[in-house]
C-alpha cells in the first residue's frame, strides 16, 4: 500500500460460485454463474440476497462428457473453467495492473 500515489484508492473483490439450475431460460440446463462483489461492503449485507450485493459476472459452463473416462474429466473440467475464468477476469486483471 506504500507504492500507491496518494490519491489511489485500493478495492478488494469476492468472486463466487455455486452448481445451480437455470431451467428457466435454457431449458434445464446446469451452470456455475459467478458472482463479483466488493471486499468493503458488510458481511451481514453479503449474505442477504435482497441487499443486491452481488452481481451476476458470467455463467460459466458445466461440461457433459460422450466418454465414460473418468481419469481426464477432472482434468478437462478445470481447465476449461480456468480458461474461461482467465477470459472473464482479463479487464480486471489489466485494471491491477495498469490501474483505472
Amino acid at each position: 500500500q506504500e507504492a500507491l500515489p496518494p490519491s489511489a484508492t485500493l478495492l478488494g473483490v469476492v468472486l463466487s460460485s455455486d452448481k445451480t439450475n437455470i431451467s428457466v431460460m435454457s431449458g434445464n440446463c446446469m451452470a456455475h454463474p459467478l458472482l463479483i462483489s466488493l471486499t468493503n461492503i458488510n458481511a451481514c449485507l453479503h449474505s442477504k440476497s435482497s441487499a443486491h450485493a452481488y452481481l451476476l459476472l458470467t455463467l460459466l459452463p458445466i461440461t457433459k462428457f460422450t466418454h465414460k473416462t473418468t481419469c481426464v474429466h477432472s482434468l478437462l473440467q478445470d481447465q476449461l473453467v480456468h480458461q474461461a475464468l482467465n477470459i472473464v477476469l482479463s479487464p480486471l486483471k489489466t485494471a491491477t495492473s495498469v490501474g483505472v
